[in-house]
């Protein structure tokens, strides 16, 4: 057998990996002749996380343990090879991380030419059955990761690691939810693996370990099979023992971490933006940053955070870091993506938005899963603000909710849920959408502005198409279902 290093998932702590040679290895180098050099060149292509050629992958030509990096493109060549039957293999730190081993294809070089070859990782379901147990159901797939001490970065073994999610079904006209949770517990080195998680929907992943929390921390829903995510723990700080991994509203306002965030906040082309909000999932903290753009948070829970950053005109974005404790986290944050402006359209007879239309309102609207305000009803009501076309909807209550954490501040009316995932909540704030896309919303405002004011001064009622609103279980569409973290319904808000 051949053996040659390479790291694997424990990061810097290099591993060794074991290729065996095929039967007929030891006849192979015999068959080896000393005169026409020849050499062969090819792909590794990546079926499992990236499915595209995969880069910085290391090609092993066993019988002589030659080596080659595959480029950027996936691509390998090894020269000077005498004509002779070889066997290539090849390691990758996506198969490192899983403990499993490329095939082993055989390659004969001939007459001194050159033998194109192209290697791939092993088949979706060969992955799947080496790392979970049952069949594999469409859309579903593996989340793989390791959870550290955020301070030592040494790997933290019986940490739960965990993730929930809502499954829809309509039968007969009529629909079911079911909450599904999938949960695992580190190995001594820290890695866990969670089996049989959506891979097209939204997911939190979140940590625990005696009582310490970290996350959540959000891997792209892109339907690869496997994601990773790693996590990391504060086990000195206090405030990580009461933090919330999830909706802002459930954090306790007693709670001061010891870490702190300081930055900026710019736009695409560099530009520091002003007046942006920049605040921690899980914390009641938050600060808008100067004209320089610059913010600071003090007071944070150690450990995997996310971070999000609002401004009115730009998409909402997020973005997970690691906090040391009794630390300073330095960094620049930058809103990438605009909010699509509309240009006006001139349409004669019926009005239509083709967002709206194009994510199936109209059809959601017949099923009755959820309740729908159109812009009819809204003209013939005369509303001045979001607030009174929700109060008295099906589900809604308006109320005054006032600041948590400063006393003697006057209240400011929101719109107010029961909770979903937790029925004896009567404060759910809902998670709100504009045009597909979700903006935050906190009913816990500032002495002098609250920040659901901001963004019902943002949607002015004549600029609103259509509203939908979902308030009970089993009816929330996936794209807008963020009650895994939040516990809440969704409100969904299409404009002109």
């Amino acid at each position: 057998m051949i053996r040659y290093g390479n790291p694997g998932l424990e990061g810097g702590e290099g591993r060794v990996r074991t290729i065996r040679c095929l039967v007929g290895c030891v006849i192979a180098l015999g068959a080896v002749r000393a005169g026409a050099q020849g050499g062969v060149a090819g792909v590794v292509y990546d079926s499992l996380s990236s499915r595209a050629p995969l880069a910085n992958a290391i090609v092993v030509l066993v019988e002589l343990s030659r080596y080659a990096t595959t480029d950027s493109h996936g691509r390998f060549r090894i020269d000077s090879v005498p004509d002779g039957r070889y066997t290539l293999g090849f390691t990758h730190a996506v198969l490192d991380s899983i403990d499993l081993e490329a095939p082993l294809v055989p390659v004969e070089i001939a007459g001194g030419h050159r033998a194109s070859v192209t290697l791939a990782t092993p088949s979706v379901a060969t992955v799947y059955g080496h790392l979970c147990a049952g069949p594999r159901d469409d859309d579903t797939g593996v989340i793989i990761g390791r959870v550290v001490d955020v301070d030592t970065r040494k790997g933290l073994g019986g940490a739960g690691v965990s993730t929930e999610w809502t499954e829809y079904t309509i039968a007969g006209g009529r629909s079911a939810t079911q909450r599904l949770r999938a949960a695992a517990r580190t190995n001594a080195s820290g890695v866990y693996l969670l089996c049989g998680v959506p891979t097209r929907v939204p997911l939190d992943v979140i940590t625990e370990l005696t009582g310490f929390r970290a996350g959540p921390k959000a891997p792209a829903p892109d339907g690869r099979l496997i994601r990773r995510v790693d996590l990391a723990l504060s086990l000195q700080d206090g405030a990580a023992r009461v933090a919330s991994v999830g909706d802002s509203s459930q954090a306790v306002p007693a709670a001061h971490g010891t870490a702190t965030l300081r930055g900026t906040v710019v736009s695409s082309d560099g530009r520091p933006l002003h007046d942006a909000v920049v605040g921690i999932l899980g914390t009641l903290d938050s600060a808008r940053t100067n004209a320089a753009g610059a913010f600071v948070i003090e007071h944070l829970p150690a450990g995997t955070r996310t971070v999000e950053v609002r401004s009115i005109g730009w998409l909402r974005e997020i973005a997970s870091m690691d906090f040391p404790t009794n630390g300073v986290r330095d960094t620049t944050l930058s809103i990438t993506r605009k909010a699509q402006a509309l240009s006006p359209v001139a349409v004669e007879g019926t009005r239509s938005n083709a967002w709206m239309e194009l994510s199936g309102f109209d059809a959601r609207r017949k099923q009755g899963l959820g309740a729908f305000v159109t812009a009819d009803e809204i003209a013939q009501h005369n509303y001045p603000d979001v607030t009174s076309i929700l109060r008295g909807t099906k589900g809604i209550r308006v109320e005054c909710l006032a600041n948590k954490r400063l006393q003697g501040v006057p209240c400011y009316p929101i719109p107010l849920m029961m909770g979903i995932s937790d029925f004896s909540r009567a404060d759910c704030v809902p998670n709100f959408f504009v045009d597909g896309a979700q903006v935050i919303v906190d009913g816990a405002g500032p002495p002098s502005k609250s920040p659901f004011s901001d963004f019902s001064n943002m949607v002015p009622p004549a600029s609103i198409r259509g509203m939908e609103i979902y308030s009970n279980p089993g009816t929330i569409p996936a794209q807008f279902d963020r009650t895994s973290t939040t516990g809440c319904g969704s409100i969904v808000i299409w404009t002109h």
